[in-house]
């Protein structure tokens, strides 16, 4: 039998309240926020090492099976849980993680095509909403990409806007980093990659597009500072009815990544 929880942290002024509004506030480089129970197990069934974990003393019995569990649950009080984090409807579960490590594209990209000779890579670059570039990540992960390239300028894939609009996608689909359009660029090219980017108008129709072999969707646009790069690239156009002149860059990924064809039915 789990020894009794500590008794609940009641003040504002406690040092693991303090900690948890300076990550809260953006203040503490390589600190993740995880606000919610379905995140916070998304977190800990990938492995992500947690440096705080609270719980509210309504939700007690829950603290106690994350014990049972082998980790070690804070309760709070909790009004002041809900107070803490950056949520407007918390669930009485909030933990700080320890931000994961992103292998650079060079060095990764071999090994996700080594496994999967076929694999199809997202590569963002230039996604400056934290939830969209969350939702990229939810819908790789959906239509069966092998891997995502970060490109620096990029929102930070651990923002929580970011993770909380993954819903998990984040922990599980592997991120590799690139310092630059052009270098993510040339590691896919050392790779053997084709690389098509989604075009307004003019390029080939998904359905006509040939998406066998080795397959990079870059994905950009928010910030126009990989234009430049991005027209060396492939266009796929989606075909569109109506007087709309473009798809939010969630909705155009989203089709493009699964026209690719590489998800597979999940087993029941």
């Amino acid at each position: 039998m789990c020894p009794p929880l500590p008794l609940p942290i009641t003040s504002a002024s406690n040092s693991i309240v303090k900690h948890v509004r300076g990550v809260a506030a953006g203040k503490q480089d390589g600190a993740v926020l995880l606000e919610g129970e379905r995140l916070v197990r998304d977190a800990i069934g990938s492995g992500l090492e947690l440096d705080v974990l609270l719980v509210s003393d309504a939700r007690e019995p829950l603290a106690e099976e994350f014990e049972a569990a082998g980790l070690a649950p804070l309760l709070m009080e909790d009004s002041l849980l809900a107070r803490i984090g950056k949520l407007k409807s918390a669930d009485g579960v909030l933990a700080i993680g320890l931000a994961p490590g992103m292998e650079e594209a060079a060095t990764g990209l071999p090994l996700i095509f080594q496994a999967k000779p076929d694999a199809l890579v997202l590569v963002a670059a230039g996604i400056a909403e934290p939830g969209n570039l969350g939702a990229l990540a939810r819908s790789a992960e959906a239509a069966g990409a092998s891997a995502m390239i970060h490109v620096s300028g990029n929102v930070s894939p651990w923002n929580p806007r970011a993770l909380r609009g993954a819903m998990g996608s984040l922990f599980r689909l592997p991120v590799l980093s690139a310092s630059s359009a052009a270098d993510a660029a040339a590691a896919l090219a050392a790779n053997g990659v084709r690389v098509v980017r989604g075009a307004t108008r003019g390029g080939a129709a998904p359905a006509a597009f040939d998406w066998s072999g080795p397959v990079a969707l870059w994905v950009g646009g928010e910030t126009g500072d990989t234009g430049e790069v991005e027209q060396q690239f492939e266009g796929v156009t989606i075909p569109m009815a109506g007087a709309a002149e473009s798809l939010n860059v969630t909705v155009a990924s989203s089709l493009l990544l699964f026209a690719a064809g590489r998800a597979e039915p999940r087993g029941e």
